[in-house]
C-alpha cells in the first residue's frame, strides 16, 4: 500500500511563531511515526518586509499582490531563500527531524518564465521580476523523502533569462504538491478554519458554499485570494485541501475543501 503524502504550506507569520512550529513539529513527527511522507513549502512576506524595513527599501504592493524589482528580489533571496528556510531547518533539527532546505531554483526542481503584465480593474500592471512556473521536477524531494528527510522548500523559482523570480507562496505550493501526487494540501493560516457569519468555523467548505460566502460578506479580506487558490487546487486534482493553524491542525480540525 503507497504511503500517503502530505505537503504543509507556511507563512511568514508561521516561521515566526514558536507556539506554532512547535505544534507543527509534533504533528509532523506524529505523522511521519505513522509512515505519512511530509514536505514543507513556506513563504517568507512577515521576513521580507522587516528586512526590507531595515533596509529602507519600499514595500510594492497593488491589488494585494508585491512588486518585485532588482532590491526586491534580493531581499527575497536573503529571507525566503536564506534565513527563513535556515531558521525552519534549524527548528525542526531541534526537534530531531531531519530536514532539508532547499528552495525552486535548486535542483532543476521548477522552471519558469517572467509574467507578463496583469490587468488590475482594467490597467495593465507590471510585477516584475515574478515567475510563472511552467514545470517541475519532483525527484530532489523526492528523493529526499525516500532517504528519510523532510524536504523544507522556499517558494523561489527559477528562469533561464532572468535567473531568480519570485513567484506567490500558494501558487508555488500547489504545483509542487502536484507534481509529487500529494494526497493531502494544508494551507496553514492564522485562524483556526475559515469562519462563517457568526465567527464559527466552517468544518466543510464546497464551492457553493464559497460563493454565499462572497456574497454575504463573511469571506473577506485575504480570506478570499486563499479560497480562490485552494479550491484551484481542488480542480486541478490535488485530492483534499485544509485550511487552518497549527494548533488546530494537530486537533485534526480546520476547513476541508470538498
Amino acid at each position: 500500500m503507497k504511503k500517503e503524502t502530505l505537503l504543509i504550506k507556511l507563512s511568514g507569520n508561521v516561521i515566526a511563531d514558536s507556539n506554532a512550529l512547535n505544534k507543527l513539529a509534533e504533528y509532523i513527527d506524529a505523522r511521519r511515526e505513522k509512515g505519512y511522507r511530509i514536505v514543507i513549502t513556506h513563504g517568507g512576506g512577515k521576513q521580507i518586509n522587516a528586512l526590507s524595513k531595515q533596509l529602507n527599501l519600499p514595500v510594492q504592493q497593488i491589488a494585494g499582490r508585491r512588486v518585485t524589482d532588482d532590491h526586491a528580489r534580493e531581499v527575497l533571496m536573503y529571507t525566503v531563500g536564506g534565513k527563513a528556510n535556515r531558521d525552519l531547518v534549524s527548528f525542526f533539527r531541534n526537534k530531531h527531524i531531519p530536514a532539508v532546505g532547499i528552495s525552486g531554483v535548486d535542483g532543476e526542481l521548477t522552471k519558469a518564465s517572467r509574467r507578463p503584465p496583469l490587468d488590475i480593474d482594467g490597467v495593465p500592471v507590471d510585477f516584475g521580476l515574478v515567475g510563472e512556473i511552467e514545470d517541475v521536477d519532483g525527484s530532489l524531494p523526492e528523493l529526499l523523502i525516500q532517504n528519510g528527510y523532510l524536504p523544507v522548500i522556499g517558494c523561489l523559482t527559477w528562469s533561464k533569462e532572468d535567473g531568480v523570480l519570485n513567484v506567490n507562496a500558494d501558487t508555488f505550493a500547489i504545483k509542487i504538491a502536484l507534481a509529487l501526487k500529494v494526497n493531502e494540501l494544508v494551507m496553514l493560516m492564522d485562524p483556526p478554519a475559515v469562519l462563517d457569519a457568526d465567527s464559527h468555523p466552517v468544518a466543510e467548505m464546497n464551492k457553493e458554499d464559497w460563493q454565499r460566502g462572497l456574497k454575504e460578506g463573511w469571506i473577506k479580506d485575504g480570506m478570499k485570494p486563499k479560497l480562490l487558490t485552494a479550491f484551484e487546487a481542488l480542480d486541478k486534482g490535488i485530492p483534499s485541501v485544509r485550511l487552518t493553524n497549527a494548533d488546530t491542525l494537530a486537533a485534526g480540525g480546520g476547513t476541508r475543501l470538498c
